[in-house]
């Protein structure tokens, strides 16, 4: 052989071993899993979970609205604070237009005034007529003593015609002095009574002096309760404004008690039936990403609805409490996910979805095989999924290793 073709087969031979060790490198690492790459089979309870969509809101909420002011049946809303304020009680939230109760209240107290001047009058007059009336009725007094006096001096010394002149005399005085008391007692019954109608009207119209100062008041509304600020919308969904005209029993805003939030939740009709008062539940509120709470289903509606105008799907209406409230962040009205456990496999096989590949509507997995050192395909029948873990009905084995991102198939 010549020396051209000795190069040649040594060649040959290097680049044949070069490849066979490529491929036994191949095949070797192939054959290798790490453990990084494969699931070992366990057992392990599998939760059975219904998924729902809902919202927060308060139990308990207080509605805003004007006054309740006698005669008063419209309001021009004159001053309110800012949606989504946080609040405590007694801060102020929205003030009202008084100038019709200003006017009232200026009308009063005129009418207020002339009653007291005429009260005022009436004192001092009756208490001028009653000074003069005393004194006449001194006078009287005066002169039927001076007569009891003068009637007493002249028996035994007069004659009897004198005599029964001064008697006469005497009992005329007497009977003044008797018409002049019961003309004071008249005078002091009748303006007593004359006073106290006076004095009634004065309490009426203090009465009412109180009632407009107390509405005037009034016509600034603040917080019955620690909260925050949400605008009630009319019919066409618009909140109210700085001088809109509200009616007596008109909404235009709502205190929720952020201490009451709760999740108002809907399931569709397919899993309202899983759903019993008492059970646990998980919620994520969308806003607070990351965050999860706790909670329990304590309310079910009985009847299903149309989850919208524009999706005829039916839903069932759950309320879940939460364990934990967090009013400094939560809102209600946030939106949130909330996840119920009606169920669970105990003791079940599980596995990742993402271990499995699905084919034409069957499910297979690579096991590996520690005898020849190769991964194999295998069928398996699943129970359900939740979207990440699996349920193994058959096809697997504790302990059994299977590849934890299968092949292409």
């Amino acid at each position: 052989m010549s020396a051209k073709k000795w190069i040649i087969f040594l060649t040959f031979v290097v680049v044949f071993a070069v490849l066979g060790g490529y491929l036994y490198q191949k095949r070797t690492a192939v054959a290798a899993p790490s453990e990084r790459d494969t699931i070992t089979v366990q057992r392990a309870d599998f939760p059975i979970m219904v998924d729902g969509a809902g919202t927060l809101e308060a139990a308990r909420s207080y509605s805003i609205g004007p006054p309740s002011i006698s005669n008063m049946r419209r309001f021009r809303l004159s001053r309110m604070i800012e949606e989504g304020t946080q609040v405590e009680e007694g801060d102020f939230l929205a003030e009202f237009d008084g100038a019709e109760i200003s006017q009232r209240l200026r009308d009063v107290a005129a009418n207020f005034q002339q009653v007291q001047e005429e009260l005022r009058k009436k004192r001092s007059d009756f208490d001028i007529q009653v000074r003069q009336e005393r004194l006449a009725l001194e006078q009287a007094i005066s002169d039927l003593e001076k007569l009891e006096n003068k009637l007493s001096a002249q028996i035994g010394l007069e004659s009897a015609i004198v005599i029964e002149e001064t008697r006469i005399s005497r009992d005329m005085a007497s009977a003044r002095a008797e018409t002049q008391r019961q003309k004071i007692r008249h005078l002091e019954e009748s303006t007593q009574l004359d006073l106290q109608i006076s004095r009634s009207n004065e309490e009426h119209y203090q009465s009412i002096l109180d009632d407009l100062l107390d509405a005037l008041d009034s016509l600034k509304v603040r917080a019955p309760v620690n909260g925050v600020v949400v605008y009630q919308r009319d019919w066409n969904n618009e909140p109210r404004e700085i001088g809109s005209n509200v009616f007596a029993l008109d909404s235009v805003m709502q205190i929720p008690d952020l201490s009451t939030l709760r999740v108002k939740v809907w399931v569709d009709e397919v899993d309202a039936g899983k759903i019993e008062i008492g059970q646990e539940a998980m919620i994520q509120v969308e806003a607070l990403q990351g965050r999860t709470f706790t909670g329990k289903v304590v309310d079910l509606s009985s009847i299903l609805r149309q989850a919208t105008y524009d999706r005829p799907q039916k839903v069932a209406e759950a309320i879940v409490s939460l364990d934990s409230i967090e009013p400094e962040v939560m809102r209600p009205g946030m939106s949130a996910r909330v996840r119920v456990l009606v169920g669970k496999y105990s003791d079940a096989i599980v596995i990742p979805l993402a271990s499995i590949n699905e084919r034409t509507g069957r499910s297979f997995v690579q096991v590996w095989d520690p005898v020849v050192q190769v991964w194999n395909w295998r069928e398996i029948e699943l129970l359900m999924n939740d979207g990440v873990a699996a349920v193994v009905r058959e096809g697997l084995e504790v302990q059994e290793r299977i590849k934890a991102k299968p092949d292409a198939a």
